[in-house]
């Protein structure tokens, strides 16, 4: 399946970044076992994680994700330098994945669930209709692509 999300390049990597060191962590961490240490329902960072679905991390909450996944800085969760952008259409294959379970490849990175085809920033007309109140010109979180 192909789709295209529009995401805030930040939130983008960081969802990215806490999924690799929630699998990374030893002993391993799930998604309910991160739910429960941060304070919100056991399907929300599934949601977070799904990129089919605009939930994403708040300043509050990358505190106590620090706190549980025991960082003793915040330097581990955001990237080196400034992104470039702000917000941004990517486009993204899923990948079948055939077990629930993450994999970690032998260099010890996190398998991805997806590729990244695409990354464009929106245009100064996209962010006006992103950020638009009337909802029959507001741009969509999600297009699905192909299936």
């Amino acid at each position: 399946m192909i789709i295209e999300i529009i995401i805030s390049e930040l939130d983008f990597y960081l969802i990215e970044k806490i999924r690799e060191l929630r699998i990374k962590s030893s002993p391993y961490i799930d998604q309910v076992t991160l739910a429960q240490k941060i304070g919100v329902s056991e399907g929300y960072i599934g949601s977070i994680e799904n990129p089919k679905i605009p939930s994403k991390y708040n300043i509050r909450m990358l505190h106590r994700v620090a706190d549980a996944l025991e960082l003793t800085s915040y330097d581990s969760l955001f990237p080196k330098t400034i992104v470039a952008n702000d917000l941004v259409k990517i486009k993204l294959k899923l990948k079948q994945r055939s077990n629930r379970r993450h994999e970690i490849d032998s260099l010890g990175n996190v398998v991805k669930r997806f590729d990244v085809i695409s990354k464009k920033p929106l245009n100064k007309k996209e962010v006006e209709l992103w950020n638009s109140s009337d909802k029959t010109k507001k741009l969509k979180y999600l297009k699905i692509i192909s299936s």
